[in-house]
């Protein structure tokens, strides 16, 4: 037994400094890779279709679009709050006479819904404690109606890379942050 032992020890020791003397001698090439500096490698990623931005540019595109997103959804909401206030005067141009009482009242009521959505408005303090996940927080912001989806802040979070930056604390939030405002207010 114990030469069966002795040759398969000597097998492998042989096999091993075969390997080393084969790798030393002709695999140098191909484990010696160029390490690039960033000016090297910007023209070969341009060359791919890419386009290279600092992250001050990054950061002010993403604010910039955050912006033009709630502009659109304020423009649509007065769109739509137009087109009713069309239809209505349309409506009320037929029975004018019949209806004034009833006019009055209709916009009285559009007033009042104005203001319920003005108060509609949600503050929630988010206690972030040392060790807390950022989808345990996330489900603490939508359960109290700061955000719409856990998961879309979420991955949000993760992709943006605020999820490093994560303080411990209480922080003041409303409902109508948006989500970069939000992973700003608990980044600082």
């Amino acid at each position: 037994m114990k030469q069966t032992v002795r040759s398969f020890s000597v097998g492998l020791l042989t096999a091993g400094f075969i390997m080393l003397i084969g790798f030393y001698f002709f695999g140098s090439e191909s484990a010696q890779t160029k390490e690039l500096t960033v000016d090297e490698m910007v023209p070969l990623v341009e060359e791919e279709g890419y386009r290279i931005i600092s992250e001050e540019d990054y950061i002010s595109l993403s604010v910039k679009n955050d912006n033009i997103s709630g502009n659109e959804e304020e423009a649509e909401e007065e769109t739509e709050e137009s087109t009713d206030d069309s239809e209505d005067s349309e409506d009320n141009a037929d029975e004018e006479d019949n209806n004034r009482e009833d006019n009055d009242s209709d916009g009285e009521s559009e007033e009042e819904e104005e203001n319920e959505e003005e108060e509609e408005i949600t503050t929630y303090t988010l206690n972030i404690e040392s060790g807390m996940t950022t989808s345990e927080f996330s489900s603490l912001l939508e359960d109290n109606d700061i955000i719409d989806d856990a998961a879309e802040f979420n991955r949000y979070i993760e992709d943006e890379d605020y999820s490093q930056r994560v303080q411990i604390g209480e922080f003041e939030l409303t409902s109508d942050m948006s989500m970069y405002e939000v992973a700003e207010a608990i980044t600082r």
